[in-house]
């Protein structure tokens, strides 16, 4: 009895071996993924306090900024907790002591940006951060306070919930491991193969170690969590559940683009000048929208055209207007150029719905964007680049039917 026994405690040791094994990688991910949703917090914190801190209490750029970062709520507010500027609401009041904290707007006011899960969603913490807005002589002035809300809560929710379906299925394999050697624990031969079977969880338990050592990296925590759920439930994931460990690399990926973008807008790089043939970087950016976008028809008509300028930048102010014809809609681009006097003119022009009247007169502003997901800052750091060379991008023709936009850039002499 005690023998035939043995297997089937060895299995429910086992069980729970994987149940606590899943578990504690289950706390260690999603303390991983706050983490990173903190550190995503902060850094649009950040950026978007040094913005605001040259452009002043305006509520359009603080609504950018919401629908920059998936936040629910942006205000800034001086020493009296006075409203300065409310993405969602109207200035000049004094601020809901409900919704702000007078400690942190302290604090923020002494130069130290805070974030922190200040309340729940549900059983969700979701984050809020408190951020120094600093004047013209750098001391803070006033507090930048942003909330993230459910849409930063739903990471995370869709990765506690992947990884309790990796804990469901860890408990059924475990359990019909132990039914398994139960029934075959007279068999010398089944005893064996149980044996095996330890020794591959022990193998398992050694990748689970490592996996869990490796997410102290925030991001690659994401990506490997995400990866482990995966390789270990593939099909048996519910499409929901596949989503939303999409949406959390999404995520990463997005908060990358959007981080070079505002570190691009910020810190103005210096151009590297150098020969260059502009027709060659208008066929390097078509060929890039091509992979990214196979649907859309890009017709290239630019003979040689021989600038000095910064290849990279160039190649990615041409890449920035071909991406966003494609994300407009339209299914056709042409691209033609030529000289113009001592410049190269080159236009982008598009089968779209053109530009929306309401953006046009600050299309080239930062955070002006026609797109709900838009972060509004491609064009603005296009147009400096262009500036940068001596040239110009401009609107050249809103549409509708379409939009067109001229880039000109000085010509090599000789």
């Amino acid at each position: 009895m005690g023998r035939a026994l043995a297997p089937l405690l060895a299995g429910l040791l086992g069980l729970a071996g994987a149940l606590g094994a899943t578990l504690a990688l289950h706390r260690a991910a999603s303390a991983a993924l706050d983490r990173v949703l903190e550190e995503r917090l902060a850094g649009a914190g950040a950026t978007a306090a040094e913005l605001l801190g040259r452009a002043g209490a305006d509520p359009a750029a603080l609504r950018a900024v919401m629908a920059a970062n998936g936040l629910e709520g942006a205000y800034l507010v001086d020493r009296d907790l006075r409203v300065l500027a409310d993405a969602t609401g109207a200035a000049g009041g004094r601020a809901d002591l409900l919704r702000a904290d007078p400690a942190r707007v302290a604090r923020a006011l002494r130069g130290e940006p805070s974030v922190a899960f200040a309340y729940a969603v549900g059983d969700l913490p979701v984050a809020t951060g408190y951020f120094p807005v600093r004047g013209p002589d750098g001391a803070p002035v006033a507090a930048l306070a942003l909330e993230a809300g459910q849409g930063f809560a739903a990471a995370r929710a869709g990765l506690r919930r992947a990884l309790w379906t990796g804990v469901a299925l860890s408990a059924l394999a475990a359990l019909a491991l132990a039914l398994g050697a139960a029934g075959f624990a007279r068999a010398e031969r089944r005893s064996a193969q149980a044996a095996a079977r330890a020794a591959r969880g022990e193998a398992l338990a050694t990748m689970a170690a490592m996996v869990a050592h490796e997410i102290r990296n925030p991001l690659g925590v994401i990506r490997g969590a995400a990866e482990l759920v995966r390789a270990r439930s593939g099909a048996a994931l519910a499409p929901r559940d596949q989503e939303a460990l999409a949406d959390v690399l999404g995520e990463v990926e997005r908060l990358r683009r959007l981080t070079e973008d505002f570190l691009d807008l910020a810190r103005d790089p210096a151009i590297a000048a150098e020969p260059a043939d502009l027709a060659e970087l208008a066929a390097e950016a078509a060929r890039a929208l091509g992979r990214a976008h196979p649907s859309v028809e890009v017709a290239l008509s630019v003979p040689p055209l021989r600038v000095r300028a910064d290849a990279a930048r160039v190649r990615q102010v041409l890449a920035n207007l071909l991406e966003n014809a494609a994300l407009a809609g339209a299914r056709r681009v042409a691209v033609t150029g030529g000289p113009a006097g001592p410049m190269a003119r080159l236009e982008v022009r598009d089968d779209g719905p053109g530009v929306d009247a309401a953006v046009r007169a600050r299309l080239f502003e930062p955070f002006a964007s026609g797109r709900a997901r838009g972060a509004g800052l491609g064009l603005a750091i296009s147009r400096r680049i262009a500036e940068r060379h001596g040239g110009a991008l401009e609107l050249a023709d809103p549409g509708p039917p379409g939009a067109a936009f001229a880039l000109t850039l000085p010509l090599e002499p000789g």
